[in-house]
């Protein structure tokens, strides 16, 4: 008698195969089925004698397929592993993810996957993902070197049964998620200083409004704008009012939930000044990016956040004349506080129980730990990308005009390399660590310049990445569902004035009621928990 298949399971198999196609080249066990168990090479390359291919599911971003990469290609050369790829885009990935996960019909390889811990937990528990620790001890020297000398990685990427389920991507030298000014405007209105102070970046947008700094006769300036909110400019602007995050946070060690602080309560209103005075763009909860980069592009924007100021302003991407925002004060802090960058981004990569060669894999994956390896996955190989200064080959290079078809040298990087606007295994050594320096990066030893005077030496502590026990997640699963959905609401509600903010005491005890306590709780015995590891 033949067992029926339930149709939960019926209905997830479906759509895993309508979504990522049924090739029978690209489904997800073919290699595995087809790798039998292989001796590996504990040292030296390459790392398998006899050629292995495996799987490999990753989000799609940048220009090309990955199997045309630059990266996949030297790679493979190098240790004689392969790799049949799954790409959906980026933006559909998270979902298309959990119907892998759900179907079990997985790859060898999450690559780049942001496998969160609550991933991590649960399918790290139930066998679906191998844990890594004695791999790592054994067979992947680099990444035990960098849990030897940053125990804070360690401790950030090891789940509460003690194991590691997935790796992670590591900057050695502080990285931010930038707000920039228009410099152009700044030169027009002879701006020599920026603000400091949240009531003299309140004067400043002022005068963007009122003097035609883009001189084009027309008032049409928008101050400051942003897309889908006001989420990337939460970290510079909830700082001013002394908060470090838009949830919960760390306040001098203390665990906090920002949105019930009095801190919250004056951006809001400050937001709100802002909304009613025309200084912040009214289309910044409606409109996308690329509408936010056409204004930009335009020069309609003076204040805004990015990954790169010509992304929104255009010109060129070497340009250093759009300054670095500097974190402000207020009456509730008179220190500037800048949202620690950790450096550590978890969840690049983690092997399924489908994979015949772990210690490959593991191998394989390990050498884009060192600087060698991290040098090929960012920048590819002499002559592509970038090229020696001169015949010496040494202490300085430099990045090469893009082909015809690419709008940069970045956006042609990102047709030979993964490690292009998602997370990918990889530690990033300081730029004093390598031996060498660009000779033509302009703008990035000039951005580090500005990170070491205005950001870097305001670092403050956040909220970590903790790992939460399964009846945790599940609590605070059930609060942060609507409360999140009232929170994000009303935030909006109070700065577009929808809501006044007379009725803040209202929207206060409304949180109190949603187990706000409870949610409180769970957070701080995990931080307590973490600070023990």
């Amino acid at each position: 008698m033949k067992k029926k298949v339930p149709m939960f399971l019926m209905t997830t198999m479906l759509m895993s195969s309508v979504l990522f196609g049924c090739n029978s080249n690209e489904t997800s066990k073919e290699s595995s089925k087809n790798n039998p168990k292989v001796s590996v090479n504990e040292s030296g390359f390459p790392i398998v004698d006899d050629k292995i291919t495996l799987t490999m599911v990753g989000p799609h971003v940048g220009k090309g397929e990955w199997k045309e990469r630059e990266y996949f290609i030297e790679i493979e050369k190098l240790t004689n592993i392969g790799f049949k790829f799954q790409t959906p885009p980026r933006d559909d990935f998270p979902t298309k993810k959990q119907l892998l996960l759900a179907s079990g019909d997985l790859p060898d390889i999450f690559y780049a996957s942001d496998i969160n811990h609550q991933e991590q937990i649960k399918y790290g528990g139930n066998g679906i993902l191998i844990p890594l620790e004695d791999l790592i001890d054994k067979y992947a020297p680099n990444i035990k070197k960098l849990l030897e000398e940053r125990p804070e990685v360690k401790k950030a990427i090891t789940a509460p049964d003690g194991h590691i389920y997935a790796l992670p991507s590591v900057d050695d030298q502080p990285s931010y998620w930038h707000m920039w000014y228009n410099g152009e405007w700044l030169k027009n209105l002879g701006v020599t200083e920026l603000p400091k102070t949240i009531d003299d970046f309140y004067t400043l947008l002022k005068r963007f409004k009122t003097e035609d700094p883009n001189q084009n006769g027309k008032a049409d300036e928008l101050p400051l704008s942003n897309h889908g909110g006001v989420g990337e400019l939460d970290s510079y602007l909830l700082a001013a009012f002394g908060l470090t995050g838009s949830g919960i946070s760390l306040n001098n060690g203390k665990v906090e939930y920002s949105p019930v602080q009095p801190g919250y309560k004056a951006y809001l209103e400050f937001m709100n000044k802002l909304w009613e005075e025309d200084l912040f763009d009214h289309e910044s909860f409606s409109q996308t990016n690329p509408q936010k980069k056409a204004k930009g592009h335009e020069n309609l924007i003076g204040v805004f956040a990015d990954a790169h100021p010509a992304f929104v302003l255009g010109g060129s991407t070497e340009s250093t004349d759009n300054p670095v925002f500097h974190p402000l004060t207020s009456d509730l802090t008179d220190q500037p506080i800048v949202p620690e960058s950790t450096g550590i981004g978890g969840g690049t990569f983690a092997i399924t129980k489908e994979n015949e060669n772990p210690e490959a894999t593991i191998r394989w994956v390990d050498y884009s730990y060192s600087k060698e390896g991290a040098d090929l996955l960012h920048n590819g190989v002499e002559g592509t990308y970038w090229e020696w200064k001169d015949e010496n080959k040494k202490e300085v290079r430099l990045i090469k005009d893009a082909p015809e078809g690419f709008d940069s040298p970045e956006d042609f990087r990102s047709s030979i390399s993964p490690d292009w606007g998602i997370g990918v295994p990889i530690r990033r050594f300081a730029q004093d660590q390598l031996g060498w320096k660009w000779g033509n990066d302009k703008f990035g030893e000039w951005l580090r310049e500005e990170d070491k005077k205005k950001l870097i030496p305001f670092e403050t502590p956040i909220y970590p990445g903790v790992y939460f026990e399964d009846d945790e997640l599940k609590t605070i699963t059930r609060i942060e569902r609507d409360l999140k959905t009232y929170v994000d609401q009303m935030k909006a509600k109070f700065i577009t004035g929808e809501a006044p903010l007379s009725e803040w005491d209202e929207y206060v005890k409304t949180i109190e009621e949603m187990d706000l306590n409870k949610l409180v709780e769970i957070y701080e015995k995990a931080y307590e928990r973490y600070q023990q590891n």
